[in-house]
Protein backbone atom coordinates (compact mmCIF):
# COMPACT_ATOMS: atom_id res chain seq x y z
CA UNK A 1 0.00 0.00 0.00
CA UNK A 2 1.32 3.46 -1.00
CA UNK A 3 1.97 6.13 1.61
CA UNK A 4 -0.57 8.35 -0.05
CA UNK A 5 -2.98 5.50 0.02
CA UNK A 6 -2.47 5.04 3.78
CA UNK A 7 -2.39 8.82 4.63
CA UNK A 8 -6.04 8.99 2.81
CA UNK A 9 -6.81 6.46 5.01
CA UNK A 10 -5.83 8.34 8.11
CA UNK A 11 -7.25 11.22 6.72
CA UNK A 12 -10.73 9.53 6.54
CA UNK A 13 -11.10 8.56 9.45
CA UNK A 14 -10.18 11.64 11.32
CA UNK A 15 -13.20 13.29 9.47
CA UNK A 16 -15.21 10.75 9.67
CA UNK A 17 -15.17 11.52 13.64
CA UNK A 18 -15.37 15.21 12.82
CA UNK A 19 -18.59 14.55 11.44
CA UNK A 20 -20.08 11.74 13.76
CA UNK A 21 -22.83 13.72 14.72
CA UNK A 22 -24.29 13.96 11.64
CA UNK A 23 -23.11 9.87 10.84
CA UNK A 24 -25.83 8.79 13.75
CA UNK A 25 -28.16 11.54 13.06
CA UNK A 26 -31.45 9.15 13.21
CA UNK A 27 -30.30 6.98 16.62
CA UNK A 28 -29.56 10.69 17.78
CA UNK A 29 -32.82 12.34 16.84
CA UNK A 30 -34.61 9.05 18.36
CA UNK A 31 -32.15 9.52 21.89
CA UNK A 32 -33.11 12.47 22.04
CA UNK A 33 -36.80 12.04 22.43
CA UNK A 34 -36.95 8.98 23.92
CA UNK A 35 -34.43 9.74 27.05
CA UNK A 36 -33.90 13.48 27.08
CA UNK A 37 -37.87 14.57 26.57
CA UNK A 38 -38.24 16.46 22.89
CA UNK A 39 -40.34 16.42 20.72
CA UNK A 40 -40.27 15.13 17.04
CA UNK A 41 -40.00 18.80 16.12
CA UNK A 42 -37.90 20.02 19.18
CA UNK A 43 -34.96 17.64 17.69
CA UNK A 44 -35.40 18.13 14.55
CA UNK A 45 -34.31 21.82 14.94
CA UNK A 46 -31.87 20.84 17.39
CA UNK A 47 -30.35 18.97 14.14
CA UNK A 48 -30.74 22.21 12.49
CA UNK A 49 -28.93 23.86 15.05
CA UNK A 50 -25.74 21.90 15.15
CA UNK A 51 -25.79 22.16 11.20
CA UNK A 52 -26.00 25.98 10.81
CA UNK A 53 -22.97 25.81 13.17
CA UNK A 54 -21.32 23.45 10.40
CA UNK A 55 -22.27 25.99 8.17
CA UNK A 56 -20.58 28.70 9.46
CA UNK A 57 -17.43 26.63 9.73
CA UNK A 58 -17.43 25.40 6.90
CA UNK A 59 -17.71 28.86 4.89
CA UNK A 60 -14.93 30.38 7.27
CA UNK A 61 -12.69 27.84 6.47
CA UNK A 62 -13.07 27.64 3.13
CA UNK A 63 -12.95 31.69 2.22
CA UNK A 64 -9.35 31.24 4.17
CA UNK A 65 -8.22 27.77 3.23
CA UNK A 66 -5.31 28.72 0.63
CA UNK A 67 -4.06 31.14 3.51
CA UNK A 68 -3.96 29.03 6.67
CA UNK A 69 -2.32 25.70 7.57
CA UNK A 70 -5.22 22.90 7.27
CA UNK A 71 -3.05 21.08 9.76
CA UNK A 72 -3.77 23.66 12.60
CA UNK A 73 -7.79 23.83 11.51
CA UNK A 74 -7.32 20.50 12.18
CA UNK A 75 -6.42 20.61 15.46
CA UNK A 76 -8.49 23.26 16.30
CA UNK A 77 -12.14 22.10 15.01
CA UNK A 78 -11.37 18.85 17.21
CA UNK A 79 -10.91 20.33 20.06
CA UNK A 80 -13.46 22.22 19.82
CA UNK A 81 -15.74 19.43 18.77
CA UNK A 82 -14.24 17.78 21.51
CA UNK A 83 -14.83 19.96 24.21
CA UNK A 84 -18.53 21.09 23.25
CA UNK A 85 -19.55 17.97 22.67
CA UNK A 86 -18.98 16.85 26.02
CA UNK A 87 -20.43 19.79 27.31
CA UNK A 88 -23.57 18.80 25.77
CA UNK A 89 -23.68 15.66 28.30
CA UNK A 90 -25.30 18.28 30.58
CA UNK A 91 -28.40 18.69 28.41
CA UNK A 92 -30.48 17.68 31.18
CA UNK A 93 -29.29 20.41 33.15
CA UNK A 94 -29.54 23.27 30.88
CA UNK A 95 -31.83 25.81 29.48
CA UNK A 96 -32.89 24.88 25.82
CA UNK A 97 -30.98 27.93 24.40
CA UNK A 98 -27.79 27.17 26.32
CA UNK A 99 -27.77 23.55 24.66
CA UNK A 100 -28.91 24.67 21.24
CA UNK A 101 -25.79 27.11 21.44
CA UNK A 102 -23.60 24.30 22.14
CA UNK A 103 -24.46 22.23 19.63
CA UNK A 104 -24.08 25.11 17.19
CA UNK A 105 -20.59 25.48 18.21
CA UNK A 106 -19.95 21.98 18.13
CA UNK A 107 -21.02 21.82 14.55
CA UNK A 108 -18.48 24.79 13.89
CA UNK A 109 -15.41 22.76 15.34
CA UNK A 110 -16.72 19.49 13.62
CA UNK A 111 -17.02 21.52 10.11
CA UNK A 112 -13.42 23.61 10.33
CA UNK A 113 -11.60 20.33 10.81
CA UNK A 114 -13.25 18.21 8.13
CA UNK A 115 -12.95 21.30 6.00
CA UNK A 116 -9.35 20.32 6.51
CA UNK A 117 -9.57 16.78 5.60
CA UNK A 118 -11.72 17.39 1.93
CA UNK A 119 -9.31 20.18 1.03
CA UNK A 120 -6.15 17.34 1.76
CA UNK A 121 -7.82 14.58 -0.25
CA UNK A 122 -8.68 17.15 -3.07
CA UNK A 123 -5.33 17.98 -3.33
CA UNK A 124 -4.06 14.41 -3.71
CA UNK A 125 -3.34 12.60 -7.72
CA UNK A 126 -6.96 10.75 -7.57
CA UNK A 127 -9.63 12.76 -5.53
CA UNK A 128 -12.14 10.45 -6.66
CA UNK A 129 -10.18 7.23 -5.54
CA UNK A 130 -9.46 9.15 -1.95
CA UNK A 131 -13.76 10.66 -1.54
CA UNK A 132 -14.27 6.99 -2.43
CA UNK A 133 -12.21 5.69 0.69
CA UNK A 134 -13.52 8.38 2.57
CA UNK A 135 -16.78 7.66 2.02
CA UNK A 136 -15.68 3.87 2.70
CA UNK A 137 -14.77 4.79 6.35
CA UNK A 138 -17.70 7.50 6.41
CA UNK A 139 -20.70 4.96 6.01
CA UNK A 140 -18.89 2.07 7.75
CA UNK A 141 -18.65 3.63 11.43
CA UNK A 142 -21.87 4.97 10.62
CA UNK A 143 -22.85 1.74 10.33
CA UNK A 144 -21.28 0.19 13.32
CA UNK A 145 -22.48 3.09 15.45
CA UNK A 146 -26.30 2.90 14.59
CA UNK A 147 -26.34 -0.95 14.63
CA UNK A 148 -24.69 -0.34 18.25
CA UNK A 149 -26.67 2.47 20.12
CA UNK A 150 -29.85 1.33 20.03
CA UNK A 151 -28.38 -1.52 22.77
CA UNK A 152 -26.16 0.92 24.56
CA UNK A 153 -28.29 3.78 24.50
CA UNK A 154 -30.45 2.22 27.41
CA UNK A 155 -27.32 2.55 29.74
CA UNK A 156 -25.17 5.10 28.54
CA UNK A 157 -28.73 7.29 27.65
CA UNK A 158 -27.78 11.19 25.99
CA UNK A 159 -25.09 11.84 28.28
CA UNK A 160 -22.98 8.76 27.71
CA UNK A 161 -23.63 9.21 23.70
CA UNK A 162 -22.28 12.66 24.14
CA UNK A 163 -19.35 11.83 26.04
CA UNK A 164 -18.50 9.21 23.53
CA UNK A 165 -18.21 11.67 20.68
CA UNK A 166 -16.41 14.08 23.01
CA UNK A 167 -13.49 10.94 23.77
CA UNK A 168 -13.30 10.31 20.20
CA UNK A 169 -12.98 13.67 18.90
CA UNK A 170 -10.03 13.99 21.32
CA UNK A 171 -8.31 10.23 20.60
CA UNK A 172 -8.20 11.50 16.65
CA UNK A 173 -5.99 14.05 17.24
CA UNK A 174 -3.34 11.10 17.23
CA UNK A 175 -4.19 11.30 13.18
CA UNK A 176 -3.06 15.52 12.60
CA UNK A 177 0.00 14.48 10.97
CA UNK A 178 -2.23 13.08 7.64
CA UNK A 179 -3.84 16.87 7.16
CA UNK A 180 -1.47 18.68 4.68
CA UNK A 181 0.73 21.09 6.87
CA UNK A 182 1.73 24.25 5.18
CA UNK A 183 2.90 27.75 6.41
CA UNK A 184 0.33 30.26 5.88
CA UNK A 185 1.04 32.47 3.01
CA UNK A 186 -0.06 36.25 2.19
CA UNK A 187 -1.67 35.38 -1.39
CA UNK A 188 -4.32 37.92 -2.71
CA UNK A 189 -7.75 37.04 -1.45
CA UNK A 190 -9.40 37.05 -4.44
CA UNK A 191 -8.09 33.89 -5.69
CA UNK A 192 -10.41 31.97 -3.69
CA UNK A 193 -13.31 34.11 -4.35
CA UNK A 194 -12.64 34.11 -8.19
CA UNK A 195 -12.50 30.20 -8.55
CA UNK A 196 -16.30 30.57 -6.45
CA UNK A 197 -17.54 32.71 -8.82
CA UNK A 198 -17.08 31.18 -11.48
CA UNK A 199 -20.50 30.06 -13.15
CA UNK A 200 -19.67 25.48 -12.82
CA UNK A 201 -18.51 26.58 -9.17
CA UNK A 202 -22.27 28.44 -8.45
CA UNK A 203 -23.85 25.19 -9.85
CA UNK A 204 -22.02 22.70 -8.37
CA UNK A 205 -21.69 23.86 -5.11
CA UNK A 206 -25.55 24.88 -5.35
CA UNK A 207 -26.16 21.61 -6.38
CA UNK A 208 -24.07 19.37 -3.83
CA UNK A 209 -26.45 21.84 -1.01
CA UNK A 210 -29.65 20.66 -2.04
CA UNK A 211 -28.36 17.26 -2.61
CA UNK A 212 -27.70 17.01 1.00
CA UNK A 213 -31.13 18.93 1.79
CA UNK A 214 -32.85 15.66 0.06
CA UNK A 215 -30.70 13.29 1.78
CA UNK A 216 -31.24 14.77 4.88
CA UNK A 217 -35.25 15.57 4.88
CA UNK A 218 -35.50 11.60 4.86
CA UNK A 219 -32.32 10.62 6.77
CA UNK A 220 -33.53 12.63 9.85
CA UNK A 221 -36.81 11.34 10.15
CA UNK A 222 -35.59 8.01 8.96
CA UNK A 223 -35.91 5.91 12.42
CA UNK A 224 -39.49 7.63 12.90
CA UNK A 225 -40.47 6.46 9.83
CA UNK A 226 -39.49 2.93 10.95
CA UNK A 227 -41.47 3.17 13.63
CA UNK A 228 -44.66 4.13 11.50
CA UNK A 229 -43.94 1.22 9.47
CA UNK A 230 -44.53 -1.07 12.93
CA UNK A 231 -40.52 -1.98 13.21
CA UNK A 232 -39.00 -2.17 16.85
CA UNK A 233 -36.06 0.15 18.00
CA UNK A 234 -33.94 -2.74 17.29
CA UNK A 235 -35.15 -3.64 14.07
CA UNK A 236 -34.87 0.18 12.91
CA UNK A 237 -30.97 0.23 14.29
CA UNK A 238 -30.08 -3.03 12.19
CA UNK A 239 -31.79 -1.44 9.03
CA UNK A 240 -29.87 1.58 9.16
CA UNK A 241 -26.36 0.05 10.14
CA UNK A 242 -26.88 -2.63 7.62
CA UNK A 243 -27.59 0.69 5.29
CA UNK A 244 -24.64 2.24 6.22
CA UNK A 245 -22.51 -0.78 5.94
CA UNK A 246 -23.73 -0.74 1.98
CA UNK A 247 -22.32 2.57 1.59
CA UNK A 248 -19.01 0.88 2.00
CA UNK A 249 -18.94 -1.79 -1.05
CA UNK A 250 -20.99 1.22 -2.62
CA UNK A 251 -17.58 3.37 -2.29
CA UNK A 252 -15.58 0.84 -3.19
CA UNK A 253 -17.10 0.88 -6.28
CA UNK A 254 -16.35 4.49 -6.56
CA UNK A 255 -12.55 3.63 -5.91
CA UNK A 256 -12.28 0.80 -8.50
CA UNK A 257 -14.23 2.98 -11.17
CA UNK A 258 -12.76 6.11 -10.32
CA UNK A 259 -13.21 8.67 -13.36
CA UNK A 260 -13.47 6.09 -16.07
CA UNK A 261 -17.14 7.14 -16.80
CA UNK A 262 -16.84 10.79 -15.89
CA UNK A 263 -18.13 12.10 -12.56
CA UNK A 264 -22.14 13.22 -14.13
CA UNK A 265 -23.31 9.56 -15.17
CA UNK A 266 -22.13 7.81 -11.46
CA UNK A 267 -23.77 10.96 -10.21
CA UNK A 268 -27.13 10.48 -11.56
CA UNK A 269 -27.54 6.83 -11.09
CA UNK A 270 -27.17 7.62 -7.54
CA UNK A 271 -30.04 10.37 -7.96
CA UNK A 272 -32.56 7.71 -9.35
CA UNK A 273 -31.94 5.14 -7.04
CA UNK A 274 -32.34 7.88 -4.35
CA UNK A 275 -35.68 8.97 -5.94
CA UNK A 276 -36.88 5.46 -6.51
CA UNK A 277 -36.01 4.32 -2.92
CA UNK A 278 -38.52 7.47 -2.05
CA UNK A 279 -41.18 6.20 -3.41
CA UNK A 280 -41.02 3.14 -1.74
CA UNK A 281 -41.17 4.79 1.68
CA UNK A 282 -44.26 6.77 -0.49
CA UNK A 283 -45.88 3.51 -1.12
CA UNK A 284 -45.10 1.08 1.62
CA UNK A 285 -46.12 -2.61 1.20
CA UNK A 286 -45.17 -3.76 4.45
CA UNK A 287 -41.15 -3.93 6.47
CA UNK A 288 -39.51 -5.01 3.50
CA UNK A 289 -40.33 -1.87 1.45
CA UNK A 290 -38.69 0.06 4.11
CA UNK A 291 -35.70 -2.36 4.40
CA UNK A 292 -35.41 -2.05 0.44
CA UNK A 293 -35.55 1.75 0.75
CA UNK A 294 -33.09 2.08 3.55
CA UNK A 295 -30.60 -0.41 2.01
CA UNK A 296 -30.91 1.66 -1.76
CA UNK A 297 -30.22 5.06 0.04
CA UNK A 298 -27.29 4.03 1.85
CA UNK A 299 -25.85 2.66 -1.70
CA UNK A 300 -26.82 6.29 -3.08
CA UNK A 301 -25.83 8.14 -0.55
CA UNK A 302 -22.38 7.34 -0.40
CA UNK A 303 -21.69 6.31 -3.97
CA UNK A 304 -23.36 10.07 -5.64
CA UNK A 305 -21.13 12.02 -2.89
CA UNK A 306 -18.50 10.58 -3.43
CA UNK A 307 -18.42 11.75 -6.85
CA UNK A 308 -19.87 15.21 -6.22
CA UNK A 309 -16.74 15.71 -3.96
CA UNK A 310 -14.76 14.71 -7.29
CA UNK A 311 -16.79 17.53 -9.53
CA UNK A 312 -16.02 20.10 -7.20
CA UNK A 313 -12.41 19.39 -6.62
CA UNK A 314 -12.02 19.19 -10.92
CA UNK A 315 -13.46 22.32 -10.68
CA UNK A 316 -10.32 23.85 -8.04
CA UNK A 317 -7.64 21.31 -7.77
CA UNK A 318 -6.79 23.88 -4.77
CA UNK A 319 -9.91 23.10 -2.50
CA UNK A 320 -11.59 26.20 -2.38
CA UNK A 321 -14.54 24.99 -4.12
CA UNK A 322 -15.04 21.46 -2.36
CA UNK A 323 -14.34 23.28 0.65
CA UNK A 324 -16.72 26.11 0.53
CA UNK A 325 -19.04 23.30 -0.86
CA UNK A 326 -18.95 22.37 2.37
CA UNK A 327 -20.67 25.59 3.60
CA UNK A 328 -23.27 24.22 0.84
CA UNK A 329 -23.74 20.86 2.32
CA UNK A 330 -23.73 22.34 5.90
CA UNK A 331 -26.42 24.43 4.79
CA UNK A 332 -28.37 21.73 3.20
CA UNK A 333 -27.91 19.47 6.15
CA UNK A 334 -29.17 22.68 8.15
CA UNK A 335 -32.37 23.06 5.44
CA UNK A 336 -33.09 19.37 5.34
CA UNK A 337 -34.14 18.82 8.92
CA UNK A 338 -35.52 22.53 8.99
CA UNK A 339 -37.97 21.39 5.87
CA UNK A 340 -38.85 18.34 6.99
CA UNK A 341 -38.96 19.48 10.41
CA UNK A 342 -41.81 22.14 9.62
CA UNK A 343 -43.65 19.42 6.97
CA UNK A 344 -43.66 16.47 9.32
CA UNK A 345 -47.39 15.68 11.01
CA UNK A 346 -47.62 13.08 13.88
CA UNK A 347 -47.15 9.21 12.17
CA UNK A 348 -47.07 11.12 8.54
CA UNK A 349 -43.84 11.85 6.24
CA UNK A 350 -45.36 11.65 3.06
CA UNK A 351 -45.08 15.32 2.37
CA UNK A 352 -41.58 15.54 3.44
CA UNK A 353 -40.50 12.29 1.08
CA UNK A 354 -42.70 14.05 -1.64
CA UNK A 355 -40.92 17.26 -1.51
CA UNK A 356 -37.15 15.62 -1.37
CA UNK A 357 -38.24 14.24 -4.61
CA UNK A 358 -38.60 17.30 -6.22
CA UNK A 359 -35.71 18.46 -4.57
CA UNK A 360 -33.30 15.15 -6.20
CA UNK A 361 -34.53 16.70 -9.42
CA UNK A 362 -33.55 20.21 -9.14
CA UNK A 363 -29.93 18.84 -8.06
CA UNK A 364 -29.79 16.55 -11.14
CA UNK A 365 -30.33 19.56 -13.85
CA UNK A 366 -27.28 21.55 -11.57
CA UNK A 367 -25.20 18.53 -11.85
CA UNK A 368 -25.40 17.97 -15.45
CA UNK A 369 -25.20 22.41 -16.04
CA UNK A 370 -21.71 22.13 -13.75
CA UNK A 371 -20.12 19.60 -15.33
CA UNK A 372 -21.05 20.56 -18.71
CA UNK A 373 -19.29 23.95 -18.07
CA UNK A 374 -16.29 22.38 -16.52
CA UNK A 375 -15.66 20.46 -19.96
CA UNK A 376 -16.35 22.82 -22.36
CA UNK A 377 -13.30 25.23 -20.52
Amino acid sequence: MSNEAIRVIRLSILGSVAIMPILILPSMIGALIDYAGFTEAEAGWLAAAGFTGSALGAVSAGLRIRHLDPQMLAVFGLVVLGIFDAASALVGHLPVWIFVALRLVSGFGGAVAYAAVVASIAATSNPERGYGVFMVLQFGLSAIALYGLPYLLPDVGVVGMYLILASLAVLSLVLRDSVVHRDAVAEEPAIEVHMLLRPAAILAMLGIGLYETANFMQYTYAERIGISFGLSAYEIGEALGVASLLGVPAALVVVWIGDRFGQLRPFLVAVILSVAAHVLLLVPSGDLSYYLAMYALGLAWSFGLAYFYSIEARIDPGGSVVVVGGFFTSCGSVAGPAIAATLVRPDDYATVLATAIGIYTVVAILASGSVYLTTRR
